[in-house]
């Protein structure tokens, strides 16, 4: 249909389209943007058939920074969205408007970009190529990049075929910087797109890997959790799940449902992500650190007297979970391993004891950016690795909680892995989970669960912090931030009959000249930036294209 039919549709509330949101008030946020960016199409490109795509925002509800090492996840819908309207180009080149003016309008040619020698090779050296580098940083902080990066691996995963070029307008409701993923969604649309026009059905596992791909091609090393929420997510349904990027199989999915009786309230902290300098500097180690962990932990476990080909078989977190490394005693093994895992390790220790394959590469990888003399050489060991498996479990089995209606347990989970990621507690003073020799002793003598460890990732920050504790002081069962952390958003899992009550007073605390010293701004934050800072949740249909079933009548 062209862009005038959409726009009756859209007007007469079409039932199909209000099935994908549920709810009339959503329908109505996610009207305007559709009606606003079909608007921009038809002002530059002109009324001509189009096809529509749309992908929500994603929530974890457990499973924190364990994505990339195979660990549980609670993933779920966001009622906002990335949308898309895309037509067949009549020129050589693609081209795409953006409705925010920030994203000015960007144009590249498809077919000339996949001629290129590079191309040829597996996905992952193409985007090292020092031509596509280039290309790439010579665009840095432009989204052209996304959009290219999505076009070209659709066209990488399409041989043989060409994939044709699109002129597409894109609009969102989603925020930036809150933890939402507004990249990944744009970049699931984006792959929707292309390989829709191409004729190219993609499985779920192709769509969240090529999604990704775009991402990686722009610079960033995400995980697939996140497009997985989208690619993965059903109206009114919470999928759990354990993802190995490298053998990527989305069968094994649990679908649960969050029912009425409780509600999920999205905190935007409005503080912003930012990498850099110090910041980097204490941020990293333990992500690096954690890449190391399984390493490490295969030795330890060799030294328990595990198997060797026992040990080979362990590949992701949840092989470290005390019902998976023994049925009758793996709590005190899991233990008994901890305690041999150094709170701290060094790199030359990591170099000469464990001989981790790529050890050096992937240190320059997370390290690269930061001044030699102040890239770390000892890092944290133990804390991350507690926190990872614990978190995992926490998600493995956060769903039987939700099925049982156990809130409290549900809201523990929540809460706990919180503690993780906490830099201060609810005085303000220094935060630190016990995680001495004596402490892992005390923790095995005492049989303590290993989901009632918060272990030590440390992505909160005092304002995330301060808002967790703002929404269980009100009432919540439980509170977490969501997402890789620093900044973004908090959620909270409250009794639907106080959420309205809950929701007033974050406000009240987003509002308050305390918070606006914990998130770093002079003044308090405007009224309109509080009312919008704290939303009920909404699962809405996942990612997809946006089809004229029904006939206006």
């Amino acid at each position: 249909m062209t862009p005038t039919e959409w726009l009756r549709r859209f007007t007469a509330a079409d039932p199909c389209i209000q099935g994908v949101y549920g709810h009339e008030a959503v329908f109505r946020e996610s009207q305007k943007v559709w009606e606003e960016t079909l608007r921009c199409f038809l002002t530059r490109f002109g009324n001509r058939e189009v096809r529509l795509f749309r992908s929500p925002g994603r929530l974890n509800l457990r499973g924190m920074h364990v994505d990339t090492h195979g660990g549980f996840l609670n993933l779920t819908t966001h009622q906002r969205e990335t949308v898309i309207i895309a037509a067949r180009s009549d020129g050589p080149a693609t081209t795409a408007i953006n409705s925010n003016p920030a994203f000015p309008e960007i144009s590249f040619s498809l077919k000339s970009l996949s001629r290129s020698p590079e191309f040829t090779l597996e996905w992952g050296r193409f985007i090292a190529a020092p031509e596509v580098r280039t290309r790439v940083r010579q665009a840095a902080g432009s989204w052209q990049n996304y959009v290219e990066g999505c076009a070209l691996n659709v066209q990488h995963r399409t041989p043989g075929q060409e994939v044709p070029e699109l002129v597409l307008a894109v609009g969102s409701n989603l925020p930036r910087g809150a933890a939402l993923s507004s990249s990944a969604a744009l970049c699931v649309g984006l792959v929707l797109a292309f390989s829709t026009w191409a004729e190219r059905e993609f499985s779920p596992e192709a769509l969240i890997l090529s999604a990704r791909d775009g991402e990686w091609y722009a610079g960033s090393r995400c995980g697939v959790s996140d497009q997985a929420a989208m690619v993965l997510g059903k109206p009114g349904q919470c999928v759990n799940i354990a993802l190995r990027p490298d053998r990527l199989d989305v069968s094994s999915r649990r679908i649960y449902a969050l029912p009425d009786e409780v509600a999920v309230l999205v905190v935007d902290s409005q503080t912003e992500r930012s990498l850099s300098g110090n910041a980097l500097i204490a941020y990293t180690p333990n992500r690096f650190a954690y890449s190391m962990a399984l390493h490490v932990c295969r030795e330890g476990l060799t030294d328990l007297g595990m198997p060797r080909e026992r040990v080979q078989r362990i590949e992701g977190l949840p092989d470290l979970a005390p019902h998976a490394l023994d049925a009758r005693h793996g709590l005190a093994m899991l233990y008994r391993l901890l305690e041999r895992v150094p709170e701290t390790i060094s790199l030359e220790v990591l170099r000469e004891r464990y001989a981790i394959p790529g050890l050096d590469a992937l240190y320059a990888t997370h390290f690269g950016n930061v001044p030699p003399p102040q890239r770390p050489h000892t890092f944290p060991m133990r804390g991350p690795l507690l926190f990872g498996i614990a978190e995992s479990e926490r998600a493995r089995i956060f769903p039987d909680a939700v099925e049982t209606g156990d809130w409290t347990r549900a809201g523990m989970l929540m809460s706990t892995g919180h503690d993780g990621d906490r830099r201060v507690g609810k005085e303000g003073q220094p935060y630190g989970f016990d995680i001495s020799d004596g402490a892992m002793a005390r923790m095995a003598a005492e049989r303590l669960p290993i989901e009632r460890c918060p272990g030590v990732y440390g992505a909160s920050t005092p304002a995330l912090d301060a808002l967790v504790d703002a929404a269980l002081g009100a009432g919540a069962y439980g509170a977490c931030l969501t997402g890789a952390g620093l900044a973004g958003s908090v959620l909270a899992l409250c009794p639907a009959t106080e959420a309205p009550q809950i929701a007033e007073r974050l406000r009240q605390r987003v509002g308050s000249s305390e918070y606006a010293a914990l998130a770093g701004v002079p003044e308090p934050f405007p009224e309109t930036r509080v009312r919008d800072s704290v939303v009920t949740n909404h699962v809405v249909a996942g990612a997809g294209e946006l089809l004229p079933y029904s006939e206006l009548r």
